[in-house]
């Protein structure tokens, strides 16, 4: 099944891309994508995304320009054609 991922910020630089198109499992969860793709893009770009086991906190995960955490966290299921993107927090004054 086809998704896509969008990286910005530090982690786009590191993958050399803005937008990936991936092949997962029917049944796949965005963890499973984010997971997907640190596979891939190796120990630095992991670095950027995780903290331990989790996705950091100051990461902002969203699926369809949603935020994950109001749809029920990373474990949701993606359908084909979904959009998986991850941000860093911006702050300002």
């Amino acid at each position: 099944m086809h998704v896509r991922f969008k990286s910005f910020g530090p982690l786009r630089r590191v993958i050399g891309e803005t937008i990936i198109d991936l092949e997962v499992k029917e049944g796949s969860t965005v963890r499973q994508v984010v997971n997907q793709v640190l596979e891939e893009w190796g120990s630095e770009a992991k670095g950027l995304i995780m903290d331990g086991d989790e996705i950091g906190g100051n990461l902002i995960v969203l699926l369809n320009m949603k935020d994950v955490d109001t749809l029920g966290g990373v474990d949701i299921p993606v359908k084909a054609d979904d959009e998986v993107a991850i941000l860093p927090h911006v702050q300002g004054g």
